[in-house]
């Protein structure tokens, strides 16, 4: 059996990484669940990235060493930091998020604001205890962007498939909601900590680039069933299931772009995008896919009638494999 590269290695670690902090945050009694999250979450993002770079680089681990200063450099010596170990270091996610954009990668700006609320959590946990109801609340919902963020960036980056895991923040339904949580008494550091995160929260989104957030509002509600157990629900052809009335309003929801939104959103996001042969080769074949478009008649008994076309906005992550997002 062949030998994992450096960045296949480097990405199932991350992928370790990821389930251990979702495992943690997942336990019904655990005393530092937001601290250790944001700490194992952060680690995953760290290896994920650094698996980017090496693919960047091909696979030469030097991409990611930490480089002395040219007046501490010797040539009769490595040119590289070291740790007390005598180990090279390696850079952190800052620095591995510039080198992967000067070698052409963009990284949305929602993610990058996004790792920046986890590491102000991460840091200040190691310095004192500060998961109150109120910033529990707001590790949940950061928590649950950058759990999604890297599930798309992992796909689109490293065709990494994380479709056999059940990946979700469990204690949804049973945090303090944001008016409860108001009148925890907070530390003034505390304080500091949630004001920041809520700055970074409300300016930092991109409504032009769908797929990646900053964070997201968890909503849970409960209702009233007569029968033992509810019945799941999928989209299918089959004659044989169990017909669900869905109305004009709902598909909408889902398929919310009509042509004219769809080549809005799609100038926002492409440095290199141009309405060409090219393009319209693309989503006509992308149309034939009933996840990405849906054609709403004027009289839906009479195919011959007038029709429009409507997009639901996963289609742009299939528009990332082609244009280059912008920064």
């Amino acid at each position: 059996m062949a030998r994992l590269s450096r960045s296949a290695r480097l990405l199932q670690t991350a992928e370790a990484a990821l389930i251990s902090s979702i495992e943690i945050y997942n336990k019904p009694a655990f005393a530092y669940r937001e601290e250790t999250f944001s700490i194992l979450a952060l680690n995953a993002w760290e290896l994920m990235l650094k698996s980017k770079l090496l693919s960047l680089n091909k696979n030469d681990p030097r991409c990611l060493y930490v480089k002395l200063s040219p007046a501490v450099q010797n040539p009769k010596r490595a040119r590289f930091k070291r740790n007390r170990t005598g180990n090279v270091m390696t850079i952190g996610i800052e620095a591995c998020i510039v080198a992967i954009e000067k070698a052409g990668t963009p990284v949305p700006a929602a993610v990058k604001a996004n790792l920046e609320a986890l590491t102000e959590i991460r840091d200040n946990a190691v310095h004192f205890i500060n998961a109150s109801p109120l910033l529990a609340k707001q590790v949940l919902e950061i928590g649950t962007a950058s759990l999604r963020n890297f599930i798309e960036l992992g796909k689109l980056w490293l065709d990494l498939d994380l479709s056999s895991f059940s990946l979700y923040l469990m204690p949804i339904g049973f945090l303090p909601s944001g008016t409860a949580a108001t009148g925890v008494t907070v530390s003034n550091d505390e304080q500091n900590v949630v004001n920041y995160l809520a700055g970074l929260m409300n300016k930092a989104h991109d409504n032009t680039v769908p797929d990646y957030h900053v964070s997201l509002d968890v909503n849970i509600s409960f209702k009233r069933t007569s029968t033992a157990a509810a019945a799941a629900v999928i989209v299918t052809n089959d004659p044989n299931a169990l017909p669900v009335m869905v109305s004009e309003e709902d598909i909408r929801k889902q398929y919310p772009w009509d042509y004219a939104a769809l080549k809005q959103k799609l100038k926002n996001r492409y440095i290199d995008f141009k309405e060409n042969p090219k393009y319209h080769t693309l989503r006509k074949q992308l149309a034939t896919n009933p996840q990405y478009m849906r054609t709403r008649y004027l009289d839906p008994g009479n195919p011959k009638s007038s029709r429009k076309d409507f997009y639901n906005p996963n289609i742009m992550r299939e528009f990332d494999k082609t244009y280059t997002l912008k920064k």
